[in-house]
């Protein structure tokens, strides 16, 4: 997998690679930062960092200064095998939403985070975690005040209006919780991803996007990021045997830049 900072932010892949238990190495290059996180069944195991902002101490802070790449950038996943390393045992989730508090201390390390958060007229609510899920998180007031203001009902805008938090810092914060995948958004844009395809690659590319829906069983009209993201797998998968895996990957980062 294979992607652009400006269609989706690298904590927010982190979370998704983890919650699929992917194995394998999140490459990022944003410029000023540049590093990977190596991650074991869904598990954060290492992480090094060849350039940061600022002199890293512990496995924790690598990986939070590698979330802090947000600028003009890319990333890419390379999958391997899983090799039963032992866990850090450092939560994503919680990772993510330091990160969140870093770029809050530190606003000229980072791009405008309004380009990152959902537009003012999406409606959110809290996420449901599936049975058995643990998940460890260390919430600030703000934070879980926030969290608990989405109901399903109120908009983003209103909600940040009422929340009682400077602006900028609420953006932030609901930046990190939608990150961390503790916020799900009630209406997601789907793109055509049949006539990408088909612009692409002709009728072929739409009989692929078709045969991938049915193979992963997917309900258009009530699909998710976690759903969206497999089919991209899935897609990717399929078109490189078609195109080559360079000629896939633009394809696929077409599709991702049509979320937006």
């Amino acid at each position: 997998m294979h992607g652009t900072m400006s269609s989706i932010s690298v904590a927010g892949m982190l979370r998704l690679l983890c919650s699929f238990g992917r194995s394998g190495e999140l490459l990022i290059d944003s410029g000023r930062i540049k590093g990977k996180i190596v991650i074991d069944s869904g598990n954060i195991v290492s992480a090094t960092a060849e350039r940061t902002l600022f002199k890293t101490s512990g496995l924790r802070d690598t990986v939070v200064q590698l979330l802090l790449a947000l600028e003009e950038g890319s990333f890419s996943f390379i999958e391997l095998a899983p090799r039963n390393e032992k866990p850090s045992g450092i939560g994503i989730e919680d990772v993510i939403l330091e990160s969140a508090r870093e770029i809050w201390k530190n606003p000229g390390n980072s791009v405008n985070i309004r380009d990152l958060i959902f537009p003012e007229d999406e409606v959110l609510r809290t996420t449901r975690l599936a049975a058995g899920r643990e998940i460890t998180v260390s919430f600030q007031a703000d934070e879980w005040n926030l969290l608990a203001a989405f109901n399903g009902d109120s908009d983003i805008g209103t909600v940040l209006e009422d929340s009682g938090i400077e602006r900028g810092k609420a953006e932030i914060i609901l930046y990190g919780l939608t990150s961390a995948g503790l916020l799900r958004r009630l209406r997601f844009k789907i793109p055509e991803l049949s006539k990408i395809a088909r612009e692409e690659l002709g009728n072929i590319g739409a009989a692929i996007v078709d045969s991938e829906f049915i193979r992963q069983k997917f309900d258009r009209k009530k699909m998710g990021m976690k759903n969206f993201v497999s089919l991209l797998n899935g897609l990717e998968a399929s078109i490189s045997e078609i195109t080559g895996r360079t000629r896939a990957k633009v394809i696929i980062e077409k599709m991702w830049a049509a979320t937006k």
